[in-house]
C-alpha cells in the first residue's frame, strides 16, 4: 500500500503532506505471493511495504509474473503489458511503482506476485483562514472587521483612507460575493470601495468596484454579489476609497463568500476536504477536517468530521448528516508521522515527544455486502472536543482504536453515526464504560480486565487480532479496521516491527500508555 513516513514541522505542514500524499498519486494495496522463491515486492526505496500507485492509476489489478530469476513481467488488467521489471532495481511507470528484493531462495518462472491499485484521492475543498495573523487590516479596532458582531466597530480616518480588510487562506478560491456592514452613521459608510485579489499577497488586481454607495439605516449590512468572473487566488480584499460623507469611516463587519447562498465564510476557520474513490475506484467517500489554533492552550489540532455526500454551499461542520468532530491534537512544531493509505481509507499515526495520536479515517471492512451497508465511513481520532492537547492524561483522551468518550463514530447501515467507546473518565480515575452500546474489541475488554491476560504467542512473537466494531443496541457486528489490528505490549514497543503471517506490522502505544494492553498495530505489507 502506499506508506509515508516523514518529519512534518507542524501541523499544518502535515496536513500539507497529507494531502500529497493522498491526491498526487494513485494508491497500491492488496499484494500477495505464490511461488518458490521468497524474495519479497517492495516500496520503490527497498523498504517493506510502500508500493505505490502513480499519477495515471485506475482501479485495477496486476501480475508481476517471473521469466527468470531476474525478470519479471508486469501486466495490469486495464493497462496491458508494462514491461519488465528486474530483481533489485527500481519499477517505475505512471499506474504503479515497485522494487522486487531478492531473498535467500532464488525466483523461478511462474512465481507470480499479485496487487491492485485504486486512482488518486481528489481535493474538495481547501480555503479559510488558519489563524488570526491571516485577516489583516488597518483600520482602529481591527478585531471589529471580522467578528461578525454589530456592536463593535472598526474606523479610519477620511484623511488616512484608503482602509483595507485582507484574508490569507490556505487555499485558493474564488469570491463570490462580498458582505459589508456599517456603524450608527450611514453617513460614514463606504461610498467607493473595490474587491481585490492577489496570487503573493504583494501585486494586486481589481475584481469589481462599486461607487457613489448610501447607507439609509444604521447598523446596515448589505451583501455585494460579484458580476466579474475572477480566477481563484489566495488572498483577497476589500479597498475602501471613500466615505458617504461622515468622518471618520466605519465598518463593523466584512465578510467573503463563494457563493450569495453560502452558509460559510472565507475569512472564518480553515477547511480541508477530501474524496476517497473506494478500492474499486466508483465509489465517493467523504470526510474533511477544520483546522484549530489556540497559542494560549498550545493546541494545533485537525477536527475531522465525516459526511455521505458534499454541499459546496454547506461548512464542513454543517454537511447533511455528519459525523460530528473528532480531534487530532498535534503541535506547532516538528513531528514525526506515519501514513497508511488505500483507495478507500489513510491511517495516521504521529509522534509528538513520547506520546503517539493516532486517527482512522475511511471506510471499514464491513461483514455485510455493499447492497446492505455501502457506507461503512468511521471517522476516529482522540476525542470529540476541538481543544486537546497532546500533553493530556486524561482517560478520555485515547485513540480510536481503544476509544473514550467519544473519540470513535462509524456509520451504520440504517446511516445511523454510532459513538464507540470503551472507557470513560470520573475525575482522576477510569472506568470500562459499560453505557455506551458501541465498542471495539478485543479493546473492550479492558471493561473487565481481560485484555491484560493477552500475551505473547507460546513462540515469543507478539499476536495480531482483528480490531471489531460493533454495537449492543442495536445489536450490531458492524465490520473491522482495514490495516489495523490489536497486539500486546508485551514484548514489545511502540515503532517495533511484527511479523505475522508473511506480513510486516508495526506496533503503536495509545497516546500516553504504556502498558502492555494499550497497543495496536498497523500494518506495513
Amino acid at each position: 500500500m502506499t506508506l509515508r513516513t516523514g518529519i512534518a514541522s507542524d501541523y499544518f505542514d502535515f496536513l500539507n503532506q497529507l494531502e500529497s500524499a493522498l491526491c498526487s498519486e494513485g494508491h497500491a494495496w492488496g499484494s500477495l505471493y505464490a511461488g518458490a522463491g521468497n524474495g519479497t515486492l517492495m516500496g520503490s526505496d527497498g523498504s517493506t511495504g510502500g508500493y505505490r500507485g502513480g499519477v495515471a492509476s485506475v482501479a485495477e489489478a496486476f501480475t508481476v509474473t517471473a521469466l527468470d530469476t531476474e525478470r519479471f513481467q508486469v501486466v495490469g488488467t486495464a493497462a496491458g503489458d508494462l514491461g519488465t521489471a528486474r530483481v533489485g532495481q527500481l519499477f517505475e511507470t505512471d499506474r504503479l511503482r515497485f522494487r522486487i528484493n531478492a531473498g535467500s531462495v532464488p525466483f523461478v518462472a511462474g512465481d507470480r506476485f499479485t496487487l491492485n491499485t485504486s486512482p488518486a484521492w481528489t481535493l474538495v475543498r481547501r480555503y479559510g483562514c488558519r489563524n488570526a495573523n491571516a485577516r489583516t487590516t488597518n483600520f482602529a479596532n481591527p478585531i471589529a472587521v471580522f467578528d461578525n458582531r454589530m456592536d463593535t466597530v472598526a474606523t479610519r480616518p477620511v484623511a488616512d483612507l484608503p482602509a483595507h480588510a485582507t484574508i490569507e487562506m490556505i487555499g485558493p478560491t474564488s469570491v463570490r460575493a462580498m458582505t459589508l456592514g456599517i456603524g450608527d452613521s450611514g453617513a460614514r459608510g463606504p461610498a467607493a470601495f473595490a474587491l481585490q485579489r492577489s496570487d503573493d499577497g504583494a501585486t494586486w488586481a481589481s475584481v469589481q468596484a462599486w461607487l457613489e454607495q448610501t447607507w439609509p439605516t444604521a447598523k446596515m449590512r448589505r451583501t455585494y454579489p460579484v458580476t466579474s468572473a475572477a480566477p481563484s487566488a489566495r488572498f483577497w480584499r476589500v479597498m475602501i476609497t471613500a466615505a458617504a460623507g461622515g468622518d471618520p469611516l466605519e465598518v463593523n463587519d466584512v465578510s467573503f463568500h463563494t457563493d450569495l447562498n453560502a452558509d460559510f465564510e472565507l475569512e472564518d476557520r480553515a477547511q480541508w476536504i477530501v474524496q476517497a474513490p473506494g478500492l474499486d475506484g466508483q465509489k465517493a467517500i467523504f470526510f474533511g477536517a477544520e483546522l484549530y489554533e489556540d497559542a494560549a492552550r498550545a493546541a494545533y489540532n485537525l477536527n475531522w468530521y465525516g459526511f455521505r455526500s458534499h454541499n459546496p454551499l454547506r461548512s464542513l461542520r454543517t454537511q447533511i448528516n455528519v459525523s460530528g468532530l473528532r480531534c487530532l491534537p498535534l503541535r506547532n512544531g516538528p513531528l514525526a508521522y506515519w501514513l497508511a493509505i488505500n483507495g478507500q481509507r489513510v491511517a495516521i499515526v504521529a509522534r509528538i515527544g513520547t506520546v503517539y495520536v493516532s486517527a482512522y479515517l475511511g471506510f471499514v471492512n464491513a461483514y455485510e455486502p455493499p447492497s446492505i451497508h455501502e457506507y461503512p465511513l468511521a471517522i476516529g481520532a482522540c476525542g470529540s472536543v476541538e481543544i486537546l492537547t497532546p500533553d493530556m492524561t486524561d482517560a478520555n483522551f485515547r485513540c480510536f482504536f481503544d476509544p473514550g468518550r467519544y473519540s470513535l463514530v462509524a456509520n451504520y447501515p440504517d446511516n445511523v453515526w454510532r459513538v464507540h467507546a470503551n472507557r470513560y473518565a470520573v475525575g482522576a480515575n477510569e472506568y470500562g464504560d459499560s453505557e455506551t452500546p458501541g465498542k471495539v474489541y478485543p479493546s473492550a475488554m479492558s471493561t473487565s480486565g481481560d485484555r491484560a491476560y493477552l500475551r505473547e504467542n507460546l513462540d515469543g512473537s507478539s499476536p495480531i487480532l482483528p480490531l471489531i466494531l460493533g454495537s449492543s443496541n442495536p445489536r450490531h457486528a458492524l465490520g473491522e479496521f482495514d490495516g489495523c489490528g490489536w497486539t500486546t505490549g508485551f514484548s514489545t514497543a511502540s515503532e517495533s516491527r511484527i511479523d505475522h503471517e508473511s506480513t510486516a506490522w508495526m506496533a503503536f502505544q495509545n497516546a500516553f500508555r504504556t502498558s502492555p494492553d494499550n497497543y495496536f498495530a498497523l500494518k506495513l505489507d
